[in-house]
């Protein structure tokens, strides 16, 4: 299991992370409050296998076209919508029962089945479809991220993750101190986490090639074995 608190404790520990997490502590408190609150556990139970079957159940998702919608910013972020169904369901859903999970569930409902309701009324028609590519673009984002922390946990390496970790620290996964984008690129966070002592770590998975699964692209299945593989002897050298 892995707390917001001890993300807190490994990644407040600088003068731009305080300053970053002092901000958003001191803004929506309804927001700070579930995050502080979520424990990070079937997520990490995940494997790969499950990520591919929940990528052909969602719809290919089409243009967002609508200003309005491309601009929406509501007060919870997709992360923190999707770590809550998976935690509140205990596994990963696929697209038709994460949709009707985000209708029914209390929670879920005021994060994100609302506050697009909402948005819709104020676009009118046309937002619609716009906004349902972009959640479904979204909910394929989150399972792109999942799929490579699931196939290095199936490695054995020890990859966290954690919604608070993500929107204020900007860490996208990490193992001990060693800190991965499952997207590839930039880092993130290292931007504000570069003045740690002791010192993190910043790992480039060397990912470059995708294959389709359904509607989803994912990384190549053998080159984040071999990143896996690499891992090992980055954290574990002979």
């Amino acid at each position: 299991m892995t707390t917001a608190l001890e993300v807190r404790r490994l990644f407040n520990v600088t003068q731009e992370t305080r300053f970053h997490f002092n901000h958003w502590y001191g803004k929506r408190k309804h927001v700070v409050a579930h995050v502080m609150a979520h424990e990070s556990v079937a997520i990490h139970r995940i494997t790969a296998d499950e990520v591919e079957a929940a990528c052909r159940s969602a719809p290919r998702p089409g243009p967002t076209d609508v200003p309005e919608i491309r601009e929406w910013r509501p007060d919870f972020a997709f992360a923190h919508v999707a770590h809550h169904v998976v935690e509140a369901l205990g596994r990963l859903p696929g697209w038709p029962e994460f949709r009707e999970f985000c209708e029914a569930d209390e929670t879920a409902r005021a994060m994100l089945w609302t506050p697009a309701r909402e948005v819709i009324a104020e676009v009118g028609p046309e937002g619609r479809a716009a906004l349902r590519n972009r959640v479904v673009s979204d909910f394929l984002g989150f399972l792109r991220d999942v799929y490579v922390v699931a196939v290095l946990r199936g490695h054995g390496l020890d990859v966290r993750v954690h919604p608070l970790a993500d929107t204020v620290f900007k860490v996208d996964a990490w193992v001990e101190r060693l800190i991965l984008n499952p997207r590839g690129g930039p880092q993130r966070s290292e931007e504000l986490l570069l003045r740690a002592m002791p010192p993190f770590f910043f790992a480039d998975l060397g990912v470059t090639g995708s294959t389709q699964v359904g509607a989803a692209v994912l990384p190549v299945r053998a080159q984040l074995d071999r990143a896996a593989r690499r891992l090992h002897g980055v954290l574990h050298p002979a």
